[in-house]
């Protein structure tokens, strides 16, 4: 099945949601209707008698789902008026008696005349019957000033000043509701999914051209424009378009557009809306890039751009068995039903290379059970001990889990400017695009990108405290991450602890630094704050790890004279297992350090900090 026929079967699923705004002011809409931020509000009666007019400063409010027609809904220039709502130059009759606009006559007659056609049909609702009544008097623009909304200046043309949410007056949008004793619910016609009923049977009925529809295989009215506002109210890029019938679109390969594609009218609304839909409550809409992971059957799925603290819960960073095996019972406990090859996942990624045409750029379609076995395998085979996030009550707390992909990256490519790290944009889409195969089919982290982030981590100068900290522990997950890719063993797990077999000359050296840091640092005064020098000389320890050793040593030397004499056993019999591990004098003497140097720096740190920790509670 292919992306189309996946979106049209979603919305067939999700029937008894369209309509319904939630708390977002997300919207399944329904088929021929789009959505539009209206400035102004008119009141009328059912007899349609102008009631009031009000202005819509609040932007969360202004969201009106709206009918449209396929020119209306892909307008772009010329005059193709909206059904119902519309802007002012629209929906107001004596806007060419108030204006200088060229044709401003012409813009009331053709959407007037549109509605006249819908109002003339048997099943009308009556609510826009009163709007029409309504609109054919041509009073709006006078009712507008009578309130206060519109001003004129001396020659009687409405004055572009007193902008609503940056509007002009003359590009207003206008919307209605019946404010009747008969009209329940406010009279809201953006809101009344009997209005939304009446027109959609009502423009099908009006579709004559009819083709083989590519989605339902059955002879239906088809379309050659589909919507566009996919990843935002203002984006303009489309999924499918044709309109270039002169250049080379379609041209040597087939005769006419429809013999490349012929989708059903419905088809393509269902399927665009339902899109838009699921990437405005559940997609990731960052950096120009869109993706968004669904269930056909509507069941909920989880965040696989999140870290692991936000799909499964809090892992408890000190368990005493295999955190694997808890990760997965706690993601399969939050999203088990979908764990069967009954339920149907789709992934799909889209970006814009211009701004008329939205390519796919991912594309999978799998089993729930399958999608859940590859994302608990992302989450255990890139897990670490995470310590960088806050509780509500501002503390840090440790979990086990992934980071984020976006964390990755940062970690990887990011620079420190005022405290925050960032990258570009660009940079950021193309790496968050390079990691969808590494968690939903598996593929290796990009080793350019864990050699990236071993570089950032041993700059540990270019970064504050908190972020120091934080993409250390990201740069470690991602080694652990590389460790299993390469052992082809997907039931490995990370090694969480210091591993005190591990005879490696870059897991040693890391080993080291971590000790004459702890030894220098472990002296220090409270709120004592500069850097240790295994801290400053990381860098250089990184490329020349032998000849740096020797200069870190000789200056960690008068700290160690500092400390008590518990403490000074304990660092010499560490200092001399360490050193007597290395299996032969080619070990020693690298030309540079890998990433398993950030891994025996890691362990070796909070080994050190524990036994301290353990000791003072003893004391």
């Amino acid at each position: 099945m292919g992306w189309i026929q996946e979106l049209y079967e979603t919305y067939e699923n999700s029937r008894e949601l369209v309509g319904l705004v939630d708390d977002t002011g997300n919207v399944l809409l329904p088929i021929g209707h789009s959505t539009q931020n209206a400035q102004v509000e008119v009141a009328i009666d059912l007899d349609g008698e102008f009631q009031e007019a009000g202005k819509i400063e609040d932007k969360s409010k202004a969201v009106t789902i709206i009918p449209v027609t396929e020119n209306s809904g892909a307008r772009s220039s010329g005059i193709a008026p909206h059904p119902l709502c519309d802007k002012l130059c629209y929906v107001a009759g004596d806007f060419a008696d108030h204006s200088d606009k060229k044709k401003a006559a012409e813009y009331y007659e053709a959407y007037i005349e549109q509605l006249a056609r819908w109002c003339e049909t048997e099943n009308c609702h009556r609510y826009v019957t009163a709007v029409y009544q309504y609109l054919r008097k041509k009073t709006l623009i006078d009712d507008l000033v009578e309130e206060g909304i519109l001003s004129l200046d001396e020659n009687g043309f409405v004055q572009d000043k007193n902008r609503i949410q940056q509007i002009s007056p003359s590009e207003y949008f206008i919307r209605f509701r019946i404010q009747d004793f008969n009209a329940p619910l406010g009279g809201e016609l953006w809101n009344n999914k009997e209005v939304y009923e009446c027109y959609v049977n009502y423009y099908l009925s009006t579709l004559k051209k009819r083709e083989i529809d590519y989605v339902t295989g059955e002879i239906l009215p088809c379309t050659d424009k589909h919507p566009a506002k996919i990843r935002n109210s203002a984006d303009k890029a489309k999924l499918i378009s044709a309109n270039d019938e002169t250049g080379f679109t379609y041209r040597g390969r087939f005769k006419k557009k429809e013999e490349a594609l012929s989708i059903g009218y419905a088809q393509s609304q269902e399927a665009h809306n339902v899109l838009r839909w699921l990437l405005q409550r559940q997609g990731y809409r960052k950096f120009g890039t869109a993706i968004v992971a669904w269930n056909v059957e509507g069941r909920k799925v989880p965040d696989f751009l999140s870290d692991t603290e936000e799909v499964a819960g809090v892992i408890p960073g000190d368990i005493g068995y295999s955190y694997a095996v808890e990760l997965r019972k706690a993601i399969l406990g939050l999203y088990g039903n979908l764990n069967n090859h009954n339920s149907h996942m789709v992934i799909m990624a889209m970006d814009a290379a211009t701004k008329g045409r939205l390519s796919i750029t991912y594309y999978q379609s799998t089993s729930g059970s399958d999608f859940l076995e590859r994302l608990a395998f992302w989450h255990t085979s890139c897990a670490w001990k995470i310590a960088y996030k806050k509780d509500n009550m501002d503390k840090y707390f440790v979990f086990i889990g992934a980071p984020r992909p976006e964390d990755m990256v940062l970690a990887a490519y990011g620079a420190e400017r005022n405290g925050n790290v960032s990258v570009d944009d660009k940079l950021m889409k193309a790496s968050i695009e390079r990691l969808l195969p590494c968690i939903l089919d598996k593929h290796p982290l990009p080793r350019d990108m864990v050699r990236a982030a071993v570089a950032n981590a041993s700059r540990p100068l270019a970064y504050n405290r908190a972020n120091r900290r934080k993409y250390l522990e990201i740069t470690c997950a991602m080694i652990s991450k590389q460790h299993i890719d390469e052992s082809q063993d997907e039931k490995e797990e990370a090694k969480l602890a210091l591993e005190k077999d591990n005879k490696k000359g870059d897991y040693l050296y890391g080993r080291l630094l971590a000790v004459a840091h702890a030894m220098e640092a472990i002296t220090f005064a409270p709120g004592e704050n500069r850097e240790t020098n295994a801290t400053r000389y990381t860098n250089m320890f990184a490329k020349r790890p032998f000849k740096t050793w020797q200069i870190i040593w000789e200056k960690t030397l008068p700290y160690k004279r500092k400390l008590t004499i518990g403490q000074r056993i304990y660092f010499d019999q560490l200092l001399s297992e360490i050193e007597g591990m290395f299996p032969d004098e080619a070990s020693r003497h690298l030309s540079r350090l890998d990433g398993d140097y950030i891994h025996g720096y890691y362990h070796q740190l909070q080994e050190i900090y524990q036994k301290n920790k353990n000791a003072k509670g003893e004391e």
